[in-house]
């Protein structure tokens, strides 16, 4: 943890001490500083502060881009050199205006949508190592493990609740750290979704009969453990909000804001921004049935690059599902379901790479306790949301690793013949049962591949990311 006392002095010291100081405020990245005499700052000593990503010069003020610990330095500034407490500008004024062209080239949106995520599951990563490690406890110490818990026990029964509460309200957790990211009302987005979460809409959803809103009809889709849908219906919000706060009058304020932005986001979230994502990885599933039926060795690929993705989506229930009664029909599977458990090494060893190349202590912290969740709890999504979806190297390099094992399934003909887990994650390799050979090559090939990949190459593990990731383990 900084310390931001001694911190807050250094900065001061570097910029020519307090008494050069006019004035102190902050945004949501950067300590801003008026200075009577700039000259005094010294830049390159300012950039040599490990807690200082970069400096900036403009509007008349030296800017420290400090990350999402800003508040926390921009308090101790304050309170070491006697400043007087501003508010928090509300936007970064200073971002350059980009080219039209620029502005929407597909890396740039790309990277922005991954930002985007990243820094809407950063600050929820404790309900994932919450939920990880209770689910772990129950697997090692229940009726499937050393028994020490009986199924009927309150102690197993308690620790059941909160694995599964964790997960089942996580589109809750995720609303309001998406309010924050997209300083949108949190309060506005937790109604949202709790309206999607109610029993009584998930009971429209299991009727599967037709339902609208305002005359749109809804798709039925059960929310539970969502998180992609969640994040692009609160972005939606921030917008809807903030035009509602343009043109509504002052004396309408308090009532016209929240019903108004709730009134439009009814349908816009159950109706449009929600179902896209949905939608689209609904074409990625699709797309792998049809390549399953079509092209072997395709498919092989197409499910280890997207697996995890696919998964995060809830979209794999709909594959497998729809695949299901073939494989059984047939007895084995060739094509789709060989790449599904390469992916599960190609998993568990980012987490472990994770553990041991990435940056900062917080980071490796987070690497070794998904690993060991998933190791031992059989629980991936703490190492796809925590890691996979925040770092876009360490997906890279677990698609690669994922596509080489599966193409390596198909041409070496391993199929699966067992259907069903076989305990840890780490043992599904004997699902291939007498293709086990061939099945153990490719899942150690895609293993290898992703493992050497990311301690070659590393991880993003921005300076931004590592203090959102320490301030959230904090938390």
């Amino acid at each position: 943890m900084a310390d931001y006392k001694k911190l807050a002095a250094t900065i001061i010291e570097k910029v020519g001490g307090k008494e050069n100081v006019s004035s102190a405020t902050h945004c949501m990245t950067r300590l801003r500083l008026v200075l009577k005499d700039e000259g005094l700052a010294n830049d390159d000593e300012l950039n040599a502060i490990p807690e200082v990503i970069s400096v900036v010069r403009a509007g008349g003020q030296v800017q420290l881009v400090i990350g999402p610990t800003v508040d926390r330095v921009y308090d101790a500034v304050c309170k070491e050199g006697g400043f007087e407490v501003q508010a928090a500008i509300d936007e970064n004024l200073d971002a350059p205006k980009l080219p039209w062209k620029e502005r929407f080239a597909p890396k740039r949106i790309g990277n922005l949508i991954l930002d985007a995520v990243s820094g809407c599951i950063a600050p929820i990563l404790p309900v994932f190592c919450i939920a990880g490690i209770f689910k772990m406890f129950t697997i090692l110490l229940g009726p499937e493990g050393a028994g020490v818990m009986p199924e009927d026990s309150n102690i197993y029964r308690l620790f059941t609740l909160v694995g599964n509460a964790a997960y089942y309200y996580l589109p809750m957790f995720v609303a309001y750290a998406a309010a924050k990211k997209f300083k949108t009302s949190p309060v506005l987005a937790l109604v949202q979704v709790a309206c999607m979460l109610h029993p009584d809409m998930l009971a429209i959803v299991e009727e599967g009969k037709p339902f609208d809103v305002y005359g749109v009809p809804m798709q039925l889709i059960n929310y539970t453990q969502s998180v992609l849908p969640i994040i692009m219906i609160v972005w939606a919000q921030s917008y809807v909000e903030g035009f509602i706060k343009k043109v509504c009058p002052d004396v309408l304020r308090i009532l016209v804001i929240p019903v108004g932005t709730m009134l439009i986001m009814l349908p816009l979230g159950l109706c449009i921004f929600g179902p896209a994502v949905s939608f689209v990885m609904g074409l990625v599933a699709d797309l792998i049935i049809w390549l399953g039926t079509n092209a072997g060795p395709l498919c092989g690929i197409v499910v280890g690059a997207t697996w995890n993705l696919v998964i995060a989506t809830g979209m794999h229930i709909p594959v497998l599902t729809a695949m299901t009664p073939a494989w059984l029909e047939a007895g084995y599977d060739a094509v789709c379901y060989p790449a599904t458990i390469v992916v599960m090494y190609a998993t568990l060893v980012t987490a472990l790479a994770y553990g041991l190349r990435s940056r900062g202590k917080a980071n490796r912290q987070l690497g070794w306790t998904t690993f060991t969740t998933y190791a031992l709890g059989r629980v991936s999504e703490p190492i796809i949301y925590g890691i996979l979806l925040r770092d876009k190297k360490a997906l890279a390099w677990s698609m690669i690793g994922g596509a080489v094992g599966g193409l390596l399934c198909s041409v070496l003909d391993a199929r699966v013949w067992i259907f069903t887990g076989l305990g840890f994650p780490w043992m599904n390799v004997l699902m291939f049962s007498q293709d086990v050979i061939p099945g153990a090559i490719s899942c150690l090939a895609g293993a290898a591949v992703t493992f050497a990949l990311a301690m070659v190459f590393g991880f993003e593990n921005k300076k931004s990311d590592e203090e959102a990731v320490e301030s959230a383990m904090e938390a």
